[in-house]
Protein backbone atom coordinates (compact mmCIF):
# COMPACT_ATOMS: atom_id res chain seq x y z
CA UNK A 1 0.00 0.00 0.00
CA UNK A 2 2.61 2.35 1.42
CA UNK A 3 4.75 1.68 -2.57
CA UNK A 4 1.20 2.59 -4.33
CA UNK A 5 0.59 5.88 -2.74
CA UNK A 6 4.40 6.80 -3.44
CA UNK A 7 4.16 5.63 -7.19
CA UNK A 8 0.59 7.92 -7.68
CA UNK A 9 3.22 11.09 -9.07
CA UNK A 10 1.96 14.11 -9.11
CA UNK A 11 -0.44 15.27 -11.84
CA UNK A 12 -3.67 16.03 -9.82
CA UNK A 13 -1.22 18.07 -7.65
CA UNK A 14 1.02 20.21 -10.00
CA UNK A 15 -1.87 21.25 -12.29
CA UNK A 16 -3.38 22.79 -9.47
CA UNK A 17 -0.78 24.58 -8.57
CA UNK A 18 -0.61 25.54 -12.02
CA UNK A 19 -4.24 26.85 -11.49
CA UNK A 20 -3.30 28.35 -8.51
CA UNK A 21 -0.49 30.63 -10.41
CA UNK A 22 -2.72 31.28 -13.13
CA UNK A 23 -5.04 32.88 -10.48
CA UNK A 24 -2.51 34.69 -8.76
CA UNK A 25 -1.73 36.50 -12.40
CA UNK A 26 -5.05 36.96 -12.82
CA UNK A 27 -5.63 38.92 -9.68
CA UNK A 28 -2.43 41.21 -10.43
CA UNK A 29 -4.30 42.28 -14.09
CA UNK A 30 -1.54 40.40 -15.91
CA UNK A 31 -4.07 38.37 -17.86
CA UNK A 32 -5.70 39.49 -20.38
CA UNK A 33 -9.82 39.93 -20.05
CA UNK A 34 -11.78 36.86 -22.13
CA UNK A 35 -8.63 34.54 -20.64
CA UNK A 36 -10.99 32.09 -18.38
CA UNK A 37 -13.46 32.16 -21.05
CA UNK A 38 -11.37 30.75 -23.45
CA UNK A 39 -9.98 28.56 -21.43
CA UNK A 40 -13.25 26.96 -20.64
CA UNK A 41 -13.91 26.59 -24.16
CA UNK A 42 -10.27 24.29 -24.14
CA UNK A 43 -12.49 21.84 -22.07
CA UNK A 44 -11.31 18.71 -24.05
CA UNK A 45 -7.79 19.13 -23.31
CA UNK A 46 -8.48 19.04 -19.90
CA UNK A 47 -10.08 15.59 -20.64
CA UNK A 48 -6.76 15.02 -22.63
CA UNK A 49 -4.67 15.69 -19.69
CA UNK A 50 -6.52 13.04 -17.58
CA UNK A 51 -6.42 10.44 -19.92
CA UNK A 52 -2.52 10.84 -20.34
CA UNK A 53 -1.86 10.55 -16.61
CA UNK A 54 -4.15 7.03 -16.36
CA UNK A 55 -2.22 5.77 -19.69
CA UNK A 56 0.82 7.01 -19.24
CA UNK A 57 1.26 6.52 -15.18
CA UNK A 58 0.94 2.41 -15.59
CA UNK A 59 4.32 3.18 -17.47
CA UNK A 60 5.71 4.74 -15.16
CA UNK A 61 3.76 7.74 -12.35
CA UNK A 62 6.01 10.36 -13.20
CA UNK A 63 5.46 10.13 -17.29
CA UNK A 64 1.66 9.93 -16.54
CA UNK A 65 1.93 13.26 -14.06
CA UNK A 66 4.67 15.28 -16.44
CA UNK A 67 1.95 14.60 -19.42
CA UNK A 68 -0.89 15.62 -17.84
CA UNK A 69 1.06 18.77 -16.11
CA UNK A 70 2.63 19.52 -20.25
CA UNK A 71 -0.91 19.02 -21.52
CA UNK A 72 -2.67 21.31 -18.84
CA UNK A 73 0.37 24.01 -19.05
CA UNK A 74 -0.23 24.03 -23.00
CA UNK A 75 -4.27 24.64 -22.32
CA UNK A 76 -3.47 27.82 -20.24
CA UNK A 77 -0.57 29.32 -22.11
CA UNK A 78 -2.97 28.66 -25.68
CA UNK A 79 -5.86 29.98 -23.66
CA UNK A 80 -3.69 33.38 -22.80
CA UNK A 81 -2.49 33.87 -26.66
CA UNK A 82 -6.12 33.44 -27.70
CA UNK A 83 -7.01 35.38 -25.00
CA UNK A 84 -4.53 38.54 -26.42
CA UNK A 85 -4.27 38.00 -29.66
CA UNK A 86 -8.89 37.69 -30.14
CA UNK A 87 -8.19 34.24 -31.76
CA UNK A 88 -11.01 32.32 -30.85
CA UNK A 89 -11.06 28.62 -30.03
CA UNK A 90 -12.44 26.74 -33.47
CA UNK A 91 -15.57 25.10 -31.67
CA UNK A 92 -16.49 29.40 -31.61
CA UNK A 93 -18.24 31.55 -32.55
CA UNK A 94 -22.06 29.90 -32.10
CA UNK A 95 -23.99 32.54 -33.78
CA UNK A 96 -27.49 32.82 -32.03
CA UNK A 97 -29.56 35.82 -33.42
CA UNK A 98 -28.81 37.80 -36.63
CA UNK A 99 -29.88 40.90 -38.37
CA UNK A 100 -30.41 41.71 -41.99
CA UNK A 101 -31.72 44.75 -43.37
CA UNK A 102 -32.66 45.55 -47.23
CA UNK A 103 -31.12 48.13 -49.60
CA UNK A 104 -34.48 48.95 -51.04
CA UNK A 105 -33.00 52.13 -52.81
CA UNK A 106 -31.62 53.92 -49.64
CA UNK A 107 -29.92 56.53 -50.99
CA UNK A 108 -28.64 58.22 -47.25
CA UNK A 109 -29.54 56.51 -43.82
CA UNK A 110 -29.40 57.22 -39.90
CA UNK A 111 -28.60 54.21 -37.88
CA UNK A 112 -28.61 54.41 -34.61
CA UNK A 113 -27.24 51.68 -32.42
CA UNK A 114 -27.53 51.14 -28.34
CA UNK A 115 -25.60 48.56 -26.79
CA UNK A 116 -25.54 47.85 -22.80
CA UNK A 117 -22.91 45.42 -22.35
CA UNK A 118 -20.27 43.03 -24.13
CA UNK A 119 -18.63 43.75 -27.59
CA UNK A 120 -19.74 45.50 -30.84
CA UNK A 121 -17.96 45.65 -33.82
CA UNK A 122 -19.30 47.72 -36.10
CA UNK A 123 -17.64 48.25 -39.93
CA UNK A 124 -17.90 47.62 -43.68
CA UNK A 125 -18.61 44.58 -45.83
CA UNK A 126 -22.84 44.40 -46.07
CA UNK A 127 -23.45 41.38 -48.55
CA UNK A 128 -24.93 42.76 -52.17
CA UNK A 129 -28.20 44.10 -51.40
CA UNK A 130 -28.45 44.60 -47.73
CA UNK A 131 -27.86 48.12 -45.68
CA UNK A 132 -27.71 46.69 -42.66
CA UNK A 133 -26.64 42.91 -40.91
CA UNK A 134 -25.31 42.14 -38.00
CA UNK A 135 -24.84 38.69 -36.07
CA UNK A 136 -24.70 37.82 -32.17
CA UNK A 137 -21.51 35.15 -30.84
CA UNK A 138 -21.79 33.57 -28.15
CA UNK A 139 -19.95 31.36 -26.02
CA UNK A 140 -22.56 28.86 -24.89
CA UNK A 141 -25.93 29.87 -23.97
CA UNK A 142 -28.35 32.02 -26.63
CA UNK A 143 -28.64 35.04 -24.19
CA UNK A 144 -28.80 37.69 -26.59
CA UNK A 145 -31.80 40.31 -26.98
CA UNK A 146 -32.25 42.62 -30.05
CA UNK A 147 -35.19 45.41 -31.85
CA UNK A 148 -34.83 46.77 -34.76
CA UNK A 149 -36.82 49.43 -35.82
CA UNK A 150 -37.41 50.84 -39.24
CA UNK A 151 -38.91 54.10 -40.84
CA UNK A 152 -38.43 55.87 -44.10
CA UNK A 153 -39.04 59.61 -45.09
CA UNK A 154 -38.23 59.94 -48.87
CA UNK A 155 -34.93 58.48 -49.85
CA UNK A 156 -33.76 58.00 -45.86
CA UNK A 157 -33.66 55.26 -44.13
CA UNK A 158 -33.53 55.17 -40.37
CA UNK A 159 -32.53 52.46 -37.95
CA UNK A 160 -33.02 52.46 -34.62
CA UNK A 161 -30.92 49.07 -33.43
CA UNK A 162 -31.12 47.72 -29.54
CA UNK A 163 -28.53 45.26 -29.15
CA UNK A 164 -28.66 43.78 -25.62
CA UNK A 165 -26.04 40.86 -26.05
CA UNK A 166 -26.47 39.63 -21.84
CA UNK A 167 -23.45 36.96 -21.88
CA UNK A 168 -21.17 38.66 -20.12
CA UNK A 169 -19.52 36.92 -17.08
CA UNK A 170 -17.06 39.09 -15.12
CA UNK A 171 -14.88 37.80 -11.76
CA UNK A 172 -13.57 39.53 -9.67
CA UNK A 173 -15.98 42.72 -10.69
CA UNK A 174 -15.11 44.87 -13.71
CA UNK A 175 -12.91 42.30 -15.23
CA UNK A 176 -14.64 40.26 -18.15
CA UNK A 177 -14.19 36.42 -18.31
CA UNK A 178 -15.98 36.39 -21.53
CA UNK A 179 -18.47 38.79 -23.11
CA UNK A 180 -21.11 37.96 -26.18
CA UNK A 181 -20.29 39.68 -29.51
CA UNK A 182 -22.07 41.82 -31.92
CA UNK A 183 -20.53 41.75 -35.21
CA UNK A 184 -22.48 45.07 -37.73
CA UNK A 185 -21.55 45.25 -40.95
CA UNK A 186 -22.88 47.89 -43.12
CA UNK A 187 -23.07 48.81 -46.77
CA UNK A 188 -20.32 51.17 -47.78
CA UNK A 189 -21.21 53.70 -50.18
CA UNK A 190 -24.46 55.18 -48.85
CA UNK A 191 -24.13 58.84 -46.86
CA UNK A 192 -24.94 57.64 -43.63
CA UNK A 193 -25.59 59.38 -39.92
CA UNK A 194 -24.41 56.89 -37.32
CA UNK A 195 -24.83 57.14 -33.67
CA UNK A 196 -23.64 54.96 -30.99
CA UNK A 197 -24.86 54.53 -27.23
CA UNK A 198 -22.79 52.08 -25.00
CA UNK A 199 -22.55 51.36 -21.44
CA UNK A 200 -19.65 49.50 -20.07
CA UNK A 201 -19.10 47.86 -23.42
CA UNK A 202 -15.95 47.55 -26.02
CA UNK A 203 -16.36 49.25 -29.30
CA UNK A 204 -14.71 48.39 -32.29
CA UNK A 205 -15.60 50.76 -34.91
CA UNK A 206 -13.86 50.42 -38.49
CA UNK A 207 -15.92 52.60 -40.44
CA UNK A 208 -12.85 53.19 -43.23
CA UNK A 209 -14.56 52.05 -45.95
CA UNK A 210 -17.96 53.80 -45.06
CA UNK A 211 -19.31 57.08 -46.15
CA UNK A 212 -20.31 58.47 -43.01
CA UNK A 213 -21.52 61.80 -42.58
CA UNK A 214 -21.53 61.84 -38.99
CA UNK A 215 -20.65 60.10 -35.85
CA UNK A 216 -21.73 60.43 -32.37
CA UNK A 217 -20.61 58.18 -29.95
CA UNK A 218 -21.55 58.13 -26.28
CA UNK A 219 -20.44 55.42 -23.68
CA UNK A 220 -19.94 55.00 -19.98
CA UNK A 221 -16.51 53.25 -18.59
CA UNK A 222 -15.43 51.72 -22.22
CA UNK A 223 -13.17 50.81 -24.27
CA UNK A 224 -13.06 52.02 -27.68
CA UNK A 225 -10.96 51.71 -30.99
CA UNK A 226 -12.15 53.91 -33.45
CA UNK A 227 -11.44 53.71 -37.43
CA UNK A 228 -12.58 56.46 -38.73
CA UNK A 229 -13.58 56.80 -42.82
CA UNK A 230 -10.60 57.49 -46.00
CA UNK A 231 -13.16 58.78 -48.31
CA UNK A 232 -16.44 59.98 -47.03
CA UNK A 233 -15.77 64.10 -47.82
CA UNK A 234 -16.11 65.68 -44.58
CA UNK A 235 -17.25 63.66 -41.56
CA UNK A 236 -17.83 65.22 -38.00
CA UNK A 237 -16.95 62.75 -35.16
CA UNK A 238 -18.15 63.65 -31.65
CA UNK A 239 -17.09 61.25 -28.68
CA UNK A 240 -18.94 61.78 -24.92
CA UNK A 241 -17.26 59.14 -22.96
CA UNK A 242 -16.49 58.70 -19.17
CA UNK A 243 -13.78 56.66 -17.21
CA UNK A 244 -13.25 55.10 -21.10
CA UNK A 245 -9.71 53.78 -22.96
CA UNK A 246 -10.79 55.56 -26.30
CA UNK A 247 -8.15 54.58 -29.63
CA UNK A 248 -9.26 57.17 -32.54
CA UNK A 249 -7.19 56.38 -35.89
CA UNK A 250 -7.21 59.18 -39.02
CA UNK A 251 -6.20 57.44 -42.09
CA UNK A 252 -3.60 58.74 -43.93
CA UNK A 253 -4.37 61.12 -46.40
CA UNK A 254 -7.37 62.77 -44.45
CA UNK A 255 -7.08 65.58 -42.33
CA UNK A 256 -8.15 66.42 -38.95
CA UNK A 257 -9.56 69.52 -36.68
CA UNK A 258 -9.24 67.67 -32.49
CA UNK A 259 -10.58 69.55 -29.85
CA UNK A 260 -10.82 68.27 -26.43
CA UNK A 261 -13.39 69.08 -23.80
CA UNK A 262 -13.88 67.62 -20.17
CA UNK A 263 -11.03 66.58 -17.64
CA UNK A 264 -8.71 64.00 -19.72
CA UNK A 265 -6.47 62.57 -17.76
CA UNK A 266 -3.96 61.00 -20.27
CA UNK A 267 -3.58 62.80 -24.00
CA UNK A 268 -1.39 61.41 -27.21
CA UNK A 269 -1.95 63.13 -30.43
CA UNK A 270 0.40 62.74 -33.23
CA UNK A 271 1.46 66.54 -33.63
CA UNK A 272 3.50 65.54 -36.94
CA UNK A 273 0.15 65.40 -38.83
CA UNK A 274 -2.06 67.77 -36.24
CA UNK A 275 0.01 70.33 -34.65
CA UNK A 276 -1.26 71.78 -31.42
CA UNK A 277 -2.76 75.33 -32.04
CA UNK A 278 -3.51 75.94 -28.24
CA UNK A 279 -4.87 74.41 -25.81
CA UNK A 280 -6.58 71.19 -26.42
CA UNK A 281 -7.01 71.99 -29.97
CA UNK A 282 -5.30 70.06 -32.76
CA UNK A 283 -4.92 71.04 -36.29
CA UNK A 284 -3.89 69.42 -39.68
CA UNK A 285 -2.63 72.07 -41.60
CA UNK A 286 -4.27 71.32 -45.19
CA UNK A 287 -7.58 71.23 -43.07
CA UNK A 288 -9.45 73.77 -44.92
CA UNK A 289 -8.78 72.22 -48.51
CA UNK A 290 -8.49 69.03 -47.71
CA UNK A 291 -10.49 66.46 -49.74
CA UNK A 292 -11.47 64.32 -47.39
CA UNK A 293 -11.64 65.30 -43.91
CA UNK A 294 -12.87 65.31 -39.67
CA UNK A 295 -13.61 66.92 -37.19
CA UNK A 296 -13.26 65.83 -33.87
CA UNK A 297 -14.62 66.70 -30.54
CA UNK A 298 -13.84 64.92 -27.31
CA UNK A 299 -15.47 65.22 -24.55
CA UNK A 300 -14.47 62.71 -21.82
CA UNK A 301 -14.53 63.14 -17.62
CA UNK A 302 -11.18 61.01 -17.14
CA UNK A 303 -9.82 58.45 -19.24
CA UNK A 304 -6.84 57.66 -22.03
CA UNK A 305 -7.41 59.12 -25.44
CA UNK A 306 -4.97 58.42 -28.68
CA UNK A 307 -5.58 59.99 -32.07
CA UNK A 308 -3.34 59.00 -34.56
Amino acid sequence: MKERVRRRGFGLPGSLLLLGAFVLLWNFEVLPDGFWGEFFLLWPFWLAAVAANLLLSRLHPWAGSLAALAVMAGTLVGAWWMADSDVRAPIVPVIYESISVPLDGTQTAQVNLTASSGVLALGGGAPPGRLLVGEFEGMAFPAAQYSVRMSTAGDQQTLDIDLQGSWELRFPPHRAISSGRWKVQHASGVPTDIRVDGGATTLDLDLRELTVRSLHVEAGDADIAAVLPANAGHTNADFKVGAASLNISVPAGVAARIELLGGVSSVDVDTSRFPSQDTGRYISPDFENAANRVTITIDASRGDITVR
